[in-house]
């Protein structure tokens, strides 16, 4: 057989990687390109993708983010008006670029999110095949790994989304590129560029701290077994800590001014039986949608093998006393595990609604553990044997495509709530603008879901009450709004539950799925047909 020649076949490799990861990228995310934050977790992604419109509004103050809400989490939990939608949260780099892409497309439209993410994902794939490269010296090996990222469920979903834990994944795999291609050659511009690499990534997502601070204790392990030296290290490490620590005070300081809509503590288990409850939800609903389950069977398969083959070496040859030792990467990985697992364990009740901290937390370790697992086989020395590594991996990875776009597909259901809040307030923009609604007046919205979604819709900020609580309802009313606005099918669900709310509505405006209302001392509805049955002011 013909002996490979690696550094020939690691270039045209590379070319298959690229090809491969664009188009793989594309049969994903085409049709969806323009979709709305709607579905799973469209709360958390309508309040990203509220955060960039809110650079357009605020004029690009960087520092001072916002939305279009008024009443904020936290720390009331939607019970404190604002008179300002500022909020605190993590690094907004990726908020404020696709800000500045659509004044530049002159369209606040969904795409211009949604195609800078999946840029920045598939560059992100770029630098995952690239850094396994330098693991596996193979571009068969490292294109698998690739493959597994690509089409796992849970990050094909938010690849082209609007969450920052996919352009922090990416910026972690670069930074990881980086320190391996200084762990490899010790050029310090490398070891400069991972420092760098790996804080923009636990600015954009605080989650990615873990991946810094597992890299600097790998380093520390390798300066005192005097593998680095420490010297050239100090003044990227402490710039780094400090950018990161400022960062920190001031997102602090917002969150003590103004409130923010995202979490800022640990969530652990309480007792044994939260444990249980998240080990069940996370089985029951996340289980193969973290990973499918042909991937599961893979990556064993991979790891007992490269183990067995490991062990046989071991058994057959003697270790060359002589040779340089170095640490290996393996106590990388298992310091950064280590400290995924604790973030697990810290956030855990979490991870049962909550799908994407998955790739926030142990998505990179696992896709690490299978690289030096397919690093510890043996080598692919011959073309009939890489040629057929190639048709394992074709014939591998298309069901695992066809797999992952059924899942999509399930993943967007017509009874989502998200999305019939969509759909209702579609259009609700113009029908405001016809009612004679002023653009800075403020809306208060009842029962619309997600929180920012209905505001963005009818680019207007206000208050929004999207959980069915009594409480939270009543304390609304006490807000400086302007008007109210709710769906006249959410209005005759509700009525009976929420009668002393519901009764005082004064209907404005109305057409076939929203009313315009204001707030009477008086009751104005005794039943849900008064309210629905209005003569209009203005009809669609």
């Amino acid at each position: 057989m013909k002996i490979r020649d690696y550094d020939n076949d690691n270039r045209k490799g590379w070319i298959v990687a690229v090809l491969f990861i664009v188009l793989v990228g594309s049969i994903f995310h085409y049709r969806y390109l323009n979709e709305f934050p709607t579905y799973i977790h469209a709360w958390a992604q309508s309040d990203w993708y509220a955060i960039s419109l809110g650079y357009l509004d605020n004029g690009f103050d960087f520092f001072h983010p916002q939305s279009m809400l008024l009443n904020k989490q936290f720390p009331s939990w939607w019970q404190e008006a604002s008179d300002n939608s500022i909020t605190a949260t993590d690094f907004p780099i990726h908020e404020y670029i696709v800000a500045l892409f659509m004044r530049l497309f002159g369209t606040t439209s969904p795409w211009v999110f949604r195609l800078w993410t999946l840029v920045i994902s598939l560059a992100g794939m770029v630098f995952l095949y690239k850094a396994c490269l330098l693991i596996t010296d193979d571009w068969v090996k490292s294109l698998s790994v690739v493959a597994i990222a690509m089409t796992a469920p849970v990050y094909v979903y938010y690849a082209a989304g609007f969450l920052p834990g996919i352009p922090a994944f990416s910026v972690a795999t670069a930074g990881l590129w980086t320190y391996l291609k200084y762990y490899k050659h010790q050029k310090k511009v490398f070891f400069h560029l991972s420092v760098g690499l790996f804080t923009l990534a636990m600015l954009i997502r605080t989650t990615f701290a873990i991946v810094f601070v597992a890299f600097i204790l790998f380093e520390a392990i390798r300066i005192i077994k005097k593998e680095s030296t420490l010297r050239d290290k100090i003044a990227s490490v402490a710039i780094a800590i400090f950018l990161y620590a400022a960062y920190y005070a001031w997102n602090s300081h917002l969150r003590a001014r103004y409130g923010s809509l995202f979490l800022n503590e640990l969530l652990p288990p309480r007792n044994l039986d939260d444990v249980n409850e998240v080990f069940q939800d996370v089985r029951e609903k996340w289980a193969f949608q973290y990973l499918l389950k042909l991937q599961h069977y893979v990556i064993l398969a991979v790891i007992i093998f490269s183990a067995l083959w490991q062990i046989f070496l071991k058994t057959k040859k003697k270790e060359n006393t002589n040779a340089p030792s170095h640490l290996s990467l393996w106590w990388f990985w298992g310091i950064y595990t280590f400290g995924c697992l604790l973030f697990c364990v810290a956030m855990m009740r979490q991870f049962s609604d909550h799908d994407y901290y998955f790739i926030d937390s142990l998505f990179l370790p696992i896709l690490l553990l299978f690289a030096l697992a397919l690093g510890g086989l043996p080598k692919i020395r011959h073309w009939a044997v890489a040629a057929s590594a190639c048709l394992v991996l074709a014939g591998l990875t298309w069901p695992m495509i066809t797999e992952t776009q059924h899942l999509q597909q399930q993943r967007r259901w017509n009874g989502d709530r998200s999305l019939i809040c969509y759909q209702h307030f579609k259009g609700s923009d113009s029908f405001l603008d016809h009612a004679g609604v002023a653009k800075d007046a403020k809306i208060l919205v009842l029962l619309g879901y997600p929180q920012n979604g209905p505001l963005i819709q009818m680019h207007r900020k206000g208050f929004s009450v999207m959980q069915d609580k009594d409480n939270l309802l009543r304390t609304s009313l006490h807000f400086d709004f302007d008007y109210i606005i709710i769906e006249n099918e959410v209005f005759a669900e509700a009525f009976d539950a929420h009668q002393d709310v519901l009764q005082r509505l004064k209907p404005l405006a109305q057409n076939t799925d929203l009313t315009l209302c204001t707030l009477s001392d008086t009751i104005i509805n005794s039943q849900p047909e008064d309210f629905l049955n209005m003569t209009t002011i203005n009809h669609q």
